[in-house]
């Protein structure tokens, strides 16, 4: 066929040469000739990247421009000496009727692009459905143009139901949605937000999302990727562990004055003989404190397996221990089968993931199921004392309607109970009861 078109002595006017780095047409001109290789090698480029080479004799380009009067979608150049032949626009009617196997090789052409381009869209489609986030497309008026199975789950609506349909009818609050579409674009992309969704089955729901804009090489919008990631839990959560860290406080200082108002006034109210004096009350009472605080704010974390709450609550607790008197020297959370989850230490050199997944089982908890607290007697080895030095923990059982989520210990620093308590080994046996 090229040699029946390129020998026609009516087309050789067509002919054209160019030479290495010349470009026939550029990305975004308005021209809609139609182009056949005749010699050399050409480079496709889409902005600075070269995506394909056209290198065989008879290959036909610039068909797309002119059978949908659009404006060029890339650049060609050339890598070499080039031979073309070039049918301006309103000649190429004529050209098609005067050799109709050309128009079949147009037909055969779009064929194979449509053919590779819905397997790459069904790839693509496979792909974005195994992401555990939810991958949403929009056009530029805020249409629903795709979408995967994670956002299908996450808005709560089918893509029949979505598809074409606004964006912002997800969204609790559209205002918020479109002052942040606003906002991106006039600055290409922007941090993650979290926005209300309207899910139709769970109701409210928190998804932190983030969005960028899809555009062309001359920054034309082509369209708007929005991903989102639910965050309602850990938003809940959040919340829920600023209102108790808000509480945590006045909290403390009010039981502190009902301890010295149990300490001292319990002298003046009972009739009976006074059986613990007033330092070890003082400690009996320090010790439910702190463990009832430490059970409202570590339970649910500890059932979520979310270790960076956990740590940053015993950070927090020990924070707030500006005494000389604080009884512990650090705190070690178990999970239900006596493992440790977590643990802290203001003592130097400690590094919690040493301990981590460390069992207790083969420890013994001394005490009745009746008494306020477990006591254990071990000996961890260090630098100092590779034989094991002597350690006192007391620990108190954590659960959650009836059921053991683990347990809650306290390594006691008997240096300070013995100055500021009074109390010893034995002492901390006689307040269990």
């Amino acid at each position: 066929m090229l040699d029946e078109i390129i020998h026609n002595k009516d087309l050789e006017k067509h002919l054209i040469t160019y030479h290495k780095g010349d470009t026939l047409f550029l990305e975004g001109d308005e021209s809609q000739d139609l182009y056949f290789l005749v010699s050399g090698h050409l480079e496709v480029l889409k902005g600075d990247k070269k995506i394909e080479e056209i290198t065989e004799p008879g290959a036909l380009f610039g068909e797309l421009s002119f059978l949908l009067g659009a404006k060029r979608t890339a650049t060609l150049q050339a890598e070499n000496e080039v031979r073309v032949l070039r049918i301006p626009k309103n000649e190429v009617t004529a050209f098609l009727k005067q050799f109709p196997a050309v128009g079949d090789k147009i037909t055969e052409i779009l064929a194979r692009r449509l053919d590779e381009r819905s397997q790459v869209v069904y790839g693509l489609r496979q792909i974005c459905d195994k992401l555990p986030d939810a991958v949403m497309l929009t056009d530029q008026s805020g249409r629903v143009v795709a979408w995967n199975a994670a956002a299908e789950k996450l808005y709560g609506r089918n893509w029949h139901h979505m598809r074409g349909s606004s964006a912002e009818d997800i969204y609790e609050e559209p205002q918020t949605y479109r002052e942040l579409l606003q906002e991106v674009q006039s600055r290409i992309s922007v941090p993650e937000r979290i926005l209300k969704v309207k899910h139709l089955e769970k109701g409210r729901r928190y998804v932190s999302t983030s969005v960028t804009l899809l555009q062309d090489n001359h920054s034309n919008i082509q369209s708007v990727l929005w991903l989102g990631r639910d965050v309602t839990s850990a938003h809940r959560l959040e919340r829920k562990y600023r209102r108790a860290r808000y509480w945590l406080i006045p909290s403390m200082i009010l039981l502190v004055f009902l301890a010295v108002a149990i300490v001292f006034g319990y002298p003046y109210f009972s009739k009976g003989v006074q059986t613990v004096d007033s330092r070890k009350l003082e400690l009996r009472n320090l010790l439910a404190k702190d463990y009832l605080l430490l059970k409202s704010l570590l339970t649910e974390p500890l059932a979520r397996g979310d270790r960076n709450s956990v740590t940053r609550v015993l950070e927090e607790f020990f924070g707030l221990q500006v005494t000389q008197q604080c009884p512990y020297k650090g705190i070690i959370l178990l999970d239900g089968q006596k493992k440790i989850f977590d643990a802290f230490s203001i003592e130097s050199g400690f590094s919690a993931d040493t301990m981590i997944g460390t069992s207790y089982t083969g420890i013994e908890f001394q005490g009745s199921e009746k008494s306020l607290y477990r006591l254990l007697i071990l000996y961890r080895a260090d630098k100092n004392n590779p034989m094991g030095r002597k350690g006192i923990e007391i620990a108190f059982e954590l659960k959650e309607n009836e059921r053991n989520m683990g347990w809650l210990l306290f390594q006691m620093n008997m240096d300070c109970m013995k100055a500021n308590y009074e109390v010893d080994e034995e002492g901390l046996r006689n307040l269990q009861s």
